[in-house]
């Protein structure tokens, strides 16, 4: 079973280490496609920087995929964006949430957050 971990990169940089135990855990049913999530420093070293091309290899990878499993505490487009493909996909989609630590922060439209 070929797995897709999400979680919030840019802004969930504090949850690294969280994500890389998820993870760990997760490679006891099969390969993690985006082990890479969990890494302090989440660079790609097989893709340069350039967001079309990570954005095409997230998307080849989550169509690979047999399941998703998404770290949805912190407030994410990204993983939003990725969850939604999942479900046009129709994959299986497991959401974890950490309720005390998310203090009830959503994705804003307004850029100041409010």
């Amino acid at each position: 079973m070929k797995i897709y971990f999400c979680g919030s990169i840019r802004g969930g940089r504090c949850d690294a280490e969280l994500y890389g135990r998820i993870i760990e855990q997760l490679q006891a049913y099969g390969p993690v496609l985006t082990e890479h999530v969990g890494f302090k420093d989440p660079i790609l070293k097989d893709i340069e920087g350039d967001d079309v091309a990570i954005h095409t290899q997230d998307m080849a990878w989550l169509e690979e995929s047999d399941v998703v499993v998404a770290e949805v505490t912190q407030p994410s487009l990204g993983v939003g964006y990725e969850i939604g493909r999942a479900v046009a996909w129709k994959k299986r989609i497991l959401c974890l949430y950490r309720p005390t630590e998310g203090k009830g922060k959503f994705v804003s439209h307004d850029p100041r957050g409010s």
